[in-house]
């Protein structure tokens, strides 16, 4: 099995090459020529590195309506990270992404199958290498050597698990390629005047195997400009918000009384 297949989600979804293209286009368009803010961590309520993704637009919720043509499209380049629930405070930290796919939760057809693709696989690349040993020069050549002697070794071990499947547990998982991805975990203001967390992972710029970049990408964070540079303790802002939606409060005492009139179902 491909590896980049293991880490895609399980769907996406589909569209002809000039839709996509067409899509791609107004997006990057859309993304260009927004204005973009500085992120000032002296200001604003930010936390944490991002250097190590992809490209971070910061992008003032103001601007939020212009994307509302490319809203349900699923680019695989640019990504909204937070449309329509502008931070308010962020933290960016990075996580290990893994899929792990237990013993139990595979049957012996799909042992089979996956056993069968990875002794596929690596007898294409014993042949591919083989095909080009002559090639090389000496010192390339002992290093062609060991590794076609690694995946024969492999080819034979596996083969034989393939023999009798039902004797063996497998498992599978991506953990050890090490999928570090920078998260982030903001909060906004929700519509009745609370505020809420969420978390999501940013897009990082892919890489071929000796480092070089092969595709920048890019995540488009909305902020709300007025409330992340506030001073006082996030704690104090969200205390405030919610008090603030009731619209009566006591003027005398120790402890002051808050009301709201409740909503008639009838009118929701």
């Amino acid at each position: 099995m491909d590896e980049d297949e293991f880490d895609k989600p399980a769907t996406r979804k589909q569209y002809t090459k000039p839709e996509y293209d067409r899509l791609l286009q107004l997006f990057t368009h859309l993304m260009n020529q927004v204005p973009k803010l500085r992120p000032d961590r002296d200001a604003w309520d930010i936390e944490g590195d991002w250097a190590a993704t992809g490209v971070i637009h910061f992008v003032d919720a103001a601007y939020q309506p212009l994307f509302e043509p490319v809203y349900d499209f699923d680019c695989r380049s640019i990504k909204f990270v937070n449309l329509h629930r502008p931070a308010v405070r962020v933290t960016f930290y990075r996580k290990h992404r893994y899929r792990l796919i237990k013993a139990r939760d595979m049957t012996t057809d799909m042992k089979v199958e996956q056993i069968r693709l990875y002794v596929e696989d690596l007898t294409t690349k014993a042949r591919a290498l083989e095909a080009k040993l002559s090639q090389l020069f000496a010192a390339g050549q002992d290093d062609a050597r060991q590794k076609l002697q690694l995946y024969r070794q492999q080819i034979q071990a596996w083969q034989q698990i393939l023999l009798q499947p039902g004797r063996y547990e497998l498992a599978m998982s991506n953990y050890e390629r090490q999928h570090l991805y920078v998260t982030a975990n903001y909060k906004y203001r929700l519509p009745e005047g609370d505020y809420a967390n969420q978390q999501e992972h940013l897009l990082n710029t892919q890489r071929d195997r000796l480092g070089n970049i092969t595709q920048v990408r890019y995540n488009i964070f909305f902020i709300d400009p007025a409330e992340i540079i506030r001073e006082h303790p996030y704690q104090n802002r969200e205390v405030e918000g919610y008090l603030a939606a009731f619209p009566i409060k006591s003027e005398v005492g120790k402890y002051k009384l808050y009301a709201r009139p409740l909503q008639d179902p009838a009118d929701q």
